[in-house]
């Protein structure tokens, strides 16, 4: 596969891994704690999805409604899976078995984009939404390395 393929199919399994994703944390989300929920809704009103996109849009001097701000942050949400499909396949590339460059790639993701950023608030979330954010990452990194797994034949 060139270096342009090997881009593409990173992108397009990035995409789909970040769709299947949001359907395991979604399912895990309704399956959590009253208590749990509750604790995130007081973290962050809107959804972390909102603060993420008022966060973007604060940092180029715009003040982002609720709404507009959760297509935005939305928009980068899946432009992180993207660009974790791409560095998997460049991994994968390079020798690596595609279903380790994806559990490898989901996991990082995991730890430094859900953990490494909530650090100012790490200990306010209940263990679940820690564990909902660890499912949701080894889901997108499964779902990554199948899907490599059947393009790098």
């Amino acid at each position: 596969m060139g270096p342009r393929a090997n881009l593409v199919t990173g992108a397009v399994v990035g995409y789909v891994a970040s769709r299947v994703m949001d359907v395991a944390t979604s399912a895990y989300y309704a399956r959590q704690s009253e208590e749990s929920r509750q604790r995130e809704v007081e973290i962050a009103p809107h959804g972390t999805l909102v603060d993420l996109g008022q966060m973007l849009g604060g940092a180029v001097g715009r003040d982002l409604p609720p709404e507009q701000a959760g297509k935005v942050g939305l928009m980068a949400h899946r432009t992180l899976g993207v660009t974790y499909g791409v560095i998997a396949s460049v991994l994968v590339n390079r020798g690596m078995a595609p279903v380790l460059a994806g559990g490898t790639v989901g996991l990082a993701a995991w730890v430094v984009v859900d953990e490494g950023l909530s650090l100012p608030t790490f200990s306010q979330y209940k263990p679940e939404s820690h564990i909902r954010g660890l499912i949701g990452h080894s889901t997108w990194g499964l779902t990554a390395g199948l899907l490599l797994s059947l393009t790098s034949r």
